[in-house]
């Protein structure tokens, strides 16, 4: 199945997903092949918001492209996000927190949906994607050092199963495979395609 209307979407969301005050309960899946067995259990907490418009042309999704000049992931697009800080009450809270330091966000209004699966990260982090409907009229105010650019790809494109790519890669001398989402010059690949591929497979490739 495939994206069709935003209420639908967010009708499987609310069905299917962790309730924003038990994120973590889904199953943890993600790149644990690219670390070492012992070093999974000090794979370090962190959270983005996947943030959803209702734009009166149809819901997007909003995605960042990180500055070249990053230590971590540099170039590649991602999502609002970050590791979650002592002084974060929850991951919740950081994914609203970096969406606001990223691209102004504000937190008060965003209407929380649910959390998907837990994401292991070759990086070594646990990445919990907390799903928030953003205003139809909100405008991005990006910083400039740790955001490059801000898009908006729509949903009916990237929950649409015929627009994930598979390809693959050498990674230290390991061939792997992986999903990208090419948009409008834009790669959509690394954790945040995979991030989208396991809350497509959730929403749409799980029937119950």
């Amino acid at each position: 199945m495939t994206f069709s209307t935003l209420d639908d979407f967010l009708d499987r969301a609310r069905v299917r997903l962790d309730p924003v005050d038990e994120a973590g309960c889904l199953p943890v899946g993600g790149d644990t092949d690219m670390i070492a067995p012992e070093k999974l259990p000090l794979v370090r907490p962190a959270a983005v918001l996947i943030p959803v418009i209702p734009r009166a042309s149809g819901a997007t999704m909003l995605l960042t492209r990180r500055p070249d000049t990053m230590a971590s992931h540099p170039g590649q697009v991602a999502f609002p996000g970050g590791k979650v800080d002592a002084g974060d009450k929850s991951v919740v809270a950081a994914a609203l927190r970096e969406a606001s330091e990223e691209v102004g966000v504000d937190a008060t209004h965003v209407d929380l949906i649910g959390c998907s699966a837990p994401y292991i990260s070759g990086s070594e982090f646990r990445i919990t994607p907390v799903i928030g409907v953003l205003p139809a009229n909100f405008i991005a105010k990006p910083d400039p050092y740790e955001v490059a650019d801000v898009f908006e790809a729509p949903l009916g494109f990237i929950f649409n199963k015929t627009n994930h790519n598979h390809g693959e890669g050498v990674w230290q001398g390991r061939r792997r495979s992986y999903v990208e989402m090419p948009w409008q010059g834009f790669r959509i690949w690394g954790v945040t395609a995979g991030i989208i591929r396991v809350l497509y497979d959730t929403l749409y490739d799980i029937e119950v």
